[in-house]
């Protein structure tokens, strides 16, 4: 049997920036990031988590701030 492959991590350090854009809005109401509360702490706390994932939550955050950025920049 093949042995399992190892898992690349990644993390966001300007996480602070995209959240604090997503909460202003560009209507300025106050829009919810539509993500896990766990991966929410790990990505704000600089814990790394699977590409994907972090991919979800800075397109989630795009989406609640209305305004069009690079996701993979972000991506570390």
């Amino acid at each position: 049997m093949a042995k399992k492959k190892d898992r690349a991590f990644f993390i966001c350090p300007r996480w602070n920036e995209v959240a604090d854009a997503s909460r202003i809005g560009t209507s300025g109401i106050s829009t919810p990031i539509r993500v896990h509360e766990k991966t929410l702490a790990a990505i704000t706390g600089g814990r790394p988590v699977a590409r994907s994932t972090l991919r979800k939550a800075l397109l989630a955050a795009r989406q609640a701030s209305g305004s069009m950025f690079d996701v993979d920049a972000y991506i570390v």
